[in-house]
């Protein structure tokens, strides 16, 4: 056992160890206890290395299915309507020509290895502001329709630079036109090269502003607001063209032009002229039904179109100086109206016309076979004959009741008589003209003989008496 050393010079050596704390406890453990705990403590450890063996592999079972739906993450169905490309590191990828996406289902890399990029073929449009007047608002600042801002509009009002759109035609008018369109995206390679899906109405929309304003110059007012639509074909060239030179991809299948109208100030005095030429067209329409009733009624049936293409060649001999040939169209106008075939009026006017024939016929042998018993007689003693039809015809005028008999003196000298009729005789004379006016129209209307004003009747030379009452007409007689 080491003695302690001393200190030398107060200096504690070196080599000096400090005391230890005595232990508080100590175990001894037997050899055969030392055995029993090991294997106490195995089954916990095999456990513990299972469940780690089989986490292990679920895990590797779910990167296997992360790695598989990875990789088939790039598979994409592309529904009808739709278009696009691949791409592959963000360049388009595919054979030249074949890049664009058909419908149906798309296998292809996963991003960001590469992507699909999809998007609607087909896009419309409508063009609802550029080119018509900004709605105007009433008293209660509720928006106008068409109509009422149409009542409304004045022309001193104008249109307001950057509010109203509007289009300057051929022949210097403004106009409006609201503007419907439809495209189709046809190259999805050049569309998404030029443009992009969130761009392409803007590009769209400025290309057909531009068109409207040059195919608008190209048409008059007349042309622009016509039924027929012939501003709408007329931009869609004209955009397709400017697209086409972009190289966009995209092809405007229709342009309508619609609501295309002068300015709401000229409808307003529009209105007032259409209303005027609907009225007219409604007139000569009831004059042309009127015509064709009057001419049928006149030739009954479709006959008056013959008659009426012989009148006027007629008329243009007559008026040409064409005498004979004159002639030779009134004979046939006088054959043809003379036809079994011919009705209405023609006819009865025909009949008429023969009975008055046969009636002045019949007085005239009357007095012809009158005047030749008389013949006789004349030669015998001709101023007792003449005295005695003296004798009748004054005998026939006194005679009648209307007739007065005044006596004067032959003294009077050179005084001058005024009288008057008696109240009885002028009624008397007053009934019998209006029984002879009656018995005229009747005469006429029965078809007898009828003797037109001599003032109608013209010897040797063209007269007008082809008017339905006798009073004109060229003719001859």
């Amino acid at each position: 056992m080491a003695q302690d050393a001393e200190p030398t010079d107060g200096v504690e050596s070196a080599d000096t160890e400090a005391p230890r704390r005595a232990a508080s406890a100590r175990f001894d453990v037997a050899e055969s206890n030392a055995v029993d705990f090991r294997d106490a403590l195995d089954p916990a450890t095999h456990s513990l290395g299972e469940a780690l063996k089989l986490s292990y592999r679920i895990l590797q079972v779910g990167i296997l299915a992360l790695v598989v739906m990875f990789l088939f993450s790039g598979f994409q169905q592309v529904s009808e309507g739709f278009t696009g490309v691949k791409t592959l590191f963000g360049a388009i990828a595919g054979k030249e020509g074949e890049e664009q996406l058909q419908s149906g289902l798309q296998p292809y890399w996963p991003y960001p290895i590469g992507d699909l990029v999809v998007f609607d073929q087909k896009h419309s449009l409508v063009l609802d502001r550029s080119f018509m007047p900004a709605p105007r608002s009433q008293g209660d600042l509720t928006q106008k329709t068409a109509d009422q801002q149409i009542d409304t509009a004045e022309s001193s009002a104008g249109l307001k630079p950057g509010m109203d759109g509007s289009l300057l035609t051929r022949d210097g008018d403004l106009a409006h036109a609201l503007f419907e369109v439809e495209y189709l995206v046809v190259d999805a390679v050049k569309f998404l090269e030029t443009t992009s899906p969130a761009k392409a109405d803007q590009l769209v929309t400025a290309i057909l502003k531009q068109a409207a304003v040059e195919a608008a110059s190209t048409l008059t007012l007349a042309e622009f607001t016509e039924t027929r639509d012939a501003l709408g074909p007329a931009v869609r060239e004209r955009a397709q063209r400017s697209l086409d030179k972009l190289e966009t991809g995209i092809e405007i299948s229709v342009v309508r032009a619609n609501a295309r109208s002068a300015p709401y100030a000229v409808q307003n005095r529009f209105r007032e002229v259409q209303t005027a030429r609907e009225g007219a067209k409604g007139s000569v329409e009831r004059a042309r039904q009127e015509a064709v009733t009057t001419l049928t009624q006149i030739a009954g049936g479709e006959v008056y179109l013959e008659l009426l293409a012989l009148i006027r060649e007629y008329e243009q001999s007559l008026a040409s100086g064409r005498a004979q040939d004159a002639e030779a169209v009134l004979a046939r106008l006088g054959a043809r109206m003379e036809a079994r075939d011919i009705g209405g009026e023609i006819s009865l006017t025909i009949l008429r016309a023969k009975s008055a024939q046969l009636s002045l016929r019949s007085r005239l042998e009357s007095e012809v076979k009158r005047l030749d018993s008389l013949a006789a007689s004349f030669r015998e003693s001709g101023a007792s004959v003449v005295q005695q039809l003296w004798l009748d015809a004054v005998r026939e005028v006194l005679e009648n009741p209307q007739a007065e008999v005044f006596a004067a003196p032959s003294a009077i000298g050179l005084f001058s008589l005024h009288m008057t009729s008696s109240s009885e005789i002028m009624q008397a004379r007053r009934d019998s003209e209006i029984a002879r006016n009656k018995a005229m129209s009747a005469a006429r209307q029965a078809g007898s003989f009828y003797s037109p004003n001599s003032e109608q009747i013209m010897i040797g030379r063209p007269g007008r008496r082809l008017k339905r009452d006798a009073s004109g007409g060229d003719g001859r007689f």
